[in-house]
């Protein structure tokens, strides 16, 4: 009689829980309580990555301050032009490079993921820095959206007959157009502590969105004989959120380390050098 009575209030108050709509919050608190992580769906803790990518910044550096920020020992191969090839084609017959491409990551428990917003995706979830489940949706919106602006400075600066007009166009019309949209859908300026881009908690988007910002305004400050421009001066919630994630004490140890590989592009305008002839 005790057990048909116990089952009688579960299910009465697994209803009301249902048609309450709190089910999914509920569901995540328990979530938290057992995984010690946020997010909609934990994995693993990961205890060592190494990374394989080019030295440069590029598509590992958001992963980098990932690690950084997790505090996930991580090791780096690394890649020139010259070596690339080689390790290209033994990376894709041992599994490692998926589709040819970097950066990846292996762990010695034999995980290998390649595609950048994937690797910083697993990640999240297996440090807590993954979205909440009613957030999902927004957090890859915004990934792709830092994807597609990072492809527009990319476009520039490894086009063959890169030039310091394109820069200028790049600067007067491009930049600002994708930084409109950030700001439209950036979190509100808060005092003392960061909004973040996918939620109350800090989140694998974030450190996309930081990583494309950082590369931009990196970009309109290298001498190219035009003045140098603050690209983010118009754009007070971007800078807020810029300026108050680069001070998080990892990310701040992590900048000032010989760990952080300096800017460089690809090659300077060609103009450039004739002016400078």
């Amino acid at each position: 009689m005790e057990f048909i009575q116990f089952t009688f209030v579960l299910v009465a108050a697994l209803c009301a829980i249902y048609y309450s709509g709190q089910g999914p919050v509920i569901m995540r608190k328990l979530n938290e309580l057992v995984t010690g992580k946020k997010g909609c769906s934990p994995v693993a803790d990961l205890d060592f990555v190494t990374l394989h990518y080019f030295a440069g910044r590029g598509r590992g550096e958001a992963i980098r301050m990932m690690l950084e920020e997790a505090g996930i020992p991580y090791n780096e191969t690394l890649f020139t032009k010259e070596t690339w090839p080689k390790a290209k084609k033994e990376g894709i017959e041992s599994g490692l490079f998926t589709f040819g491409q970097a950066p990846a990551i292996s762990t010695p428990s034999g995980l290998h993921m390649v595609q950048s917003q994937a690797i910083a995706h697993y990640i999240g979830r297996a440090t807590g820095m993954e979205c909440d489940c009613e957030q999902l949706s927004h957090c890859e919106v915004v990934a792709l959206g830092t994807e597609d602006f990072r492809s527009k400075l990319s476009k520039i600066i490894y086009d063959p007959d890169f030039s310091v007009q394109m820069r200028d166009e790049y600067i007067k019309t491009t930049a600002p157009m994708w930084l409109e949209h950030f700001e439209r859908i950036a979190p509100s300026i808060q005092a003392e502590d960061v909004a973040y881009f996918g939620g109350s908690h800090i989140t694998w988007v974030d450190f996309l969105v930081l990583d494309v910002l950082d590369a931009n305004v990196e970009f309109a400050q290298v001498d190219m004989g035009r003045p140098l421009v603050a690209i983010l001066d118009k754009y007070p919630k971007l800078q807020s959120f810029y300026n108050q994630f680069r001070v998080r004490p990892k990310i701040v140890a992590y900048l000032n380390s010989d760990r952080r590989m300096p800017y460089k592009l690809p090659k300077m305008p060609a103009v450039h050098k004739q002016e400078s002839a």
